[in-house]
């Protein structure tokens, strides 16, 4: 039951966080949105919400390449990030640095059912190329361990991603 409430209680903040973030020009545009391939801990789907200075990031794939003749791993992850510096390499070319607070989940889907569940602080950088919809990231994301295969047990979690986005304004 406390696993439940935990659970429960973590989703709930990530999801109302953003909502209560100050909405400010930074490293994304205002009301954008990006879609494209995550390399990583979860390979797949990568998604961002801009908001300005702070962003939404998503995403869901396999994860860890996990597929086996007993069954596969499917990844996901949500996080809010916050642009803490912008590396300015001049005209309208620039790279802000990233940091944020999320959560990391793996679902094992084999002979038995499984779930992971990691708190995660992604760092990252990013490049958008200017006047072309395209952007690239890198982030690294390390935390705490919360569940491993669906038991509580506190540990060190980590998540990395790399990938390309199409941003649409």
């Amino acid at each position: 039951m406390k696993k439940k409430v935990l659970i429960l209680l973590i989703v709930a903040v990530l999801a109302v966080v953003p909502a209560m973030a100050a909405s400010t020009r930074g490293s994304s545009d205002d009301g954008s949105f990006g879609i494209g391939l995550n390399l990583g801990t979860n390979t797949g789907l990568g998604m961002k919400f801009g908001m300005g200075k702070f962003d939404i990031l998503a995403n869901i794939g396999l994860a860890n390449f996990n597929i086996g003749s007993n069954g596969f791993n499917l990844g996901g992850d949500v996080a809010v990030s916050y642009e803490v510096y912008d590396f300015d390499l001049g005209g309208p070319h620039h790279m802000p640095l990233t940091v944020g607070l999320g959560a990391a989940m793996t679902f094992r889907f084999a002979d038995s059912f499984g779930f992971d569940l990691d708190l995660v602080v992604p760092v990252g950088i990013e490049y958008e190329i200017p006047d072309f919809p395209l952007a690239f990231y890198l982030r690294l994301a390390p935390g705490i361990s919360l569940l491993d295969n669906t038991n509580f047990n506190i540990n060190f979690g980590f998540a990395g991603y790399i990938g390309v986005l199409w941003v649409f304004d």
